[in-house]
């Protein structure tokens, strides 16, 4: 784990020295278009973050959106520690930087009758804490996907209003 931790660590320095022209890079990029949202209610801000906020997914994602709770979608039960709920709830409440918590991916999915529709499958302990203290927002990550992406996770079992 530690290994893991190191790596990270030197891609983070590494993406600093860098950081103010690949963000420019990622802003123009078509490949990931900067999102839109029904409304301005269901976005509140949105940053840019350094490497070290990142997963597989969402790796070349730098932008960090403050999402409703409420428009998020976790088909699959959480398995949950309850210890780490407990600690991320604590950590959160007395968060003094952003750099605290970090963000849960989402997935992004348009509908094919138009609409967006946001599915969470990572960052369980982390959406149950801000759950709990009853948080009308969480930061998370946006990733552009299709209904193909969410068949990969879901399978058969994937919402067929989407398609």
């Amino acid at each position: 784990m530690e290994f893991i931790s190191q790596s990270i660590r030197q891609a983070s320095r590494r993406f600093s020295r860098y950081g103010s022209s690949l963000r420019s890079n990622h802003n123009s990029s078509s490949r990931n278009p900067a999102p839109k949202f029904p409304s301005d209610r269901q976005v509140h801000s949105c940053t840019i973050r350094t490497i070290m906020d990142t997963t597989i997914h969402s790796a070349g994602i730098a932008e960090i959106h403050n999402v409703p709770m409420e428009v998020i979608k976790r088909p699959i039960p959480s398995v949950l520690d309850e210890k780490k709920v407990q600690s991320l709830m604590e950590t959160i409440q007395r968060e003094t930087s952003e750099d605290e918590v970090p963000p849960i991916d989402l997935l992004w999915i348009t509908g094919s009758e138009g609409g967006d529709y946001y599915f969470s499958f990572g960052g369980c302990h982390r959406f149950e804490a801000y759950k709990r203290l009853q948080r009308d927002t969480i930061k998370a990550k946006l990733v552009r996907s299709t209904l193909g992406d969410l068949y990969h996770y879901m399978g058969s079992s994937a919402p067929k209003y989407l398609a």
